[in-house]
C-alpha cells in the first residue's frame, strides 16, 4: 500500500465514524420521542446543530482529501522524473567510462567556464609548448610571456569503487582508497613534470583542474596522503593547484581582474609612449617651423630690397622721361 492510498483510507475511516455518530444521534432522538415537548425541541435544535456541524466537518475533510489527493498526485510525478533524472545519471556514468570520454567532457565543461569569465583572446585550448611540444589544455596568457597551464584530469575508477565498497561496508574499502590516492599522486606528477616549464613562461605555478566537485572535496578534504603528506599539500609543494569548478571559478576572476590591471597598465605605458612620440614630433615641428620662419623673413628682406631697387629704377625712368620730352618754343 503506498502513501496515497494509506492517506485516503485513513480519512475515509473518519467520514464512516462521523456519520456513524449522526446514526446514533437520530436513533437517540427516536428514543425521546415522547420526552416532553420541551425537552424535545431543545434536544432537537442540539441534534439539528450537531447536524450542521457534522456536515461542515464533512465538507472540510472532503476538500482536504482532494487537496491531498492532488498534491500526492503532483508528488507521484515528481518523484517519477526523480526515477527518470536517475536513470539519465545512470547512463551518464556508463557514458563518461571510458577515460578518453571523461577528459573530453572534463575539456568541455573547462572551455565553457572560460568563456564564460575570460575574453577570448586572453587562453589558447590545447596550447602547444615551443621549447618541448608538449600540448596542456588550456594556457591562460597573462602577459609579457607568462602562462598560467590548466590541464583538467578525472580519477574516477578507484573512487568510484572506494564509494562502492564503503557503502557495502567492505574491508577493501581502504585498498581502493589508498588507489585512489596514488591515482590523484600521478596526476599531480604529470601536471608538474609536463606543464612547469620556465622556459616557456611557465614556471609559476599550474592548475590541476578536477571536474567533479565530490572527486575534488574527496582529495581537499579527506585525510588522503601521499610520502607521508596530504595530497593537497603534496600538490602545492609541486607547485600544483588542485582546483574543482566552483573553486576554479573564484581563481578565474582573480586572474580576470588581474589581466584588467595589466591590460590598464599596459595600455597607460602605450599612451606615455605615444605622448614620448608625439613631444619627438612638435619638437621636430618646432625646428622646422622656426627654419621656416628664418627663411620666410629673409625672403621678406630680400623682396624689400628688391621694392627700393624697382623704386630707384622707376625714378631714374622718371627722370630720363622728363629730360627727353620736346621744350616748348620760346614765346616771341
Amino acid at each position: 500500500m503506498d502513501l496515497a492510498t494509506a492517506l485516503l483510507a485513513v480519512m475515509l475511516l473518519i467520514i464512516l465514524g462521523l456519520a456513524w455518530r449522526l446514526v446514533r444521534m437520530e436513533k437517540e432522538v427516536g428514543r425521546l420521542a415522547q420526552a416532553p415537548p420541551a425537552s424535545l425541541q431543545l434536544l432537537q435544535k442540539e441534534v439539528q446543530a450537531m447536524r450542521s456541524g457534522v456536515d461542515e466537518r464533512l465538507r472540510e475533510n472532503l476538500q482536504h482529501a482532494q487537496e491531498l489527493s492532488q498534491q500526492l498526485g503532483e508528488l507521484r510525478k515528481a518523484t517519477e522524473q526523480v526515477g527518470q533524472l536517475g536513470a539519465g545519471l545512470d547512463e551518464l556514468q556508463k557514458i563518461l567510462q571510458p577515460p578518453q570520454l571523461r577528459g573530453a567532457f572534463g575539456e568541455r565543461l573547462l572551455e565553457e567556464m572560460l568563456s564564460d569569465i575570460l575574453p577570448r583572446d586572453t587562453f589558447r585550448l590545447q596550447y602547444t609548448y615551443p621549447s618541448t611540444g608538449v600540448r596542456v589544455d588550456v594556457a591562460v596568457l597573462l602577459g609579457e610571456g607568462r602562462l598560467l597551464p590548466i590541464d583538467s584530469k578525472f580519477p574516477l575508477e578507484n573512487f568510484r569503487r572506494y564509494l562502492d565498497l564503503r557503502q557495502s561496508g567492505s574491508a577493501e574499502s581502504e585498498a581502493a582508497h589508498r588507489a585512489f590516492a596514488r591515482d590523484v599522486k600521478r596526476h599531480v606528477d604529470d601536471v608538474a613534470s609536463k606543464y612547469l616549464s620556465p622556459e616557456d613562461g611557465a614556471g609559476d605555478v599550474a592548475f590541476m583542474y578536477i571536474p567533479s566537485e565530490s572527486v575534488f572535496h574527496e582529495v581537499a578534504i579527506s585525510g588522503l596522503d601521499a610520502d607521508g603528506v596530504p595530497l593537497v599539500e603534496y600538490a602545492l609543494r609541486k607547485r600544483v593547484v588542485t582546483v574543482s569548478p566552483n573553486t576554479l571559478h573564484a581563481y578565474l576572476s582573480v586572474v580576470r581582474m588581474g589581466l584588467r590591471g595589466f591590460r590598464l597598465q599596459k595600455s597607460a605605458r602605450d599612451i606615455l609612449q605615444h605622448l614620448s612620440h608625439l613631444q619627438s614630433d612638435v619638437e621636430e615641428m618646432r625646428a622646422e617651423l622656426g627654419t621656416a620662419i628664418r627663411q620666410a623673413r629673409h625672403s621678406l628682406a630680400n623682396l624689400a630690397e628688391a621694392e627700393d631697387a624697382l623704386s630707384r629704377v622707376e625714378r631714374r625712368l622718371e627722370k630720363i622721361g622728363g629730360a627727353t620730352e620736346p621744350q616748348p618754343p620760346p614765346a616771341r
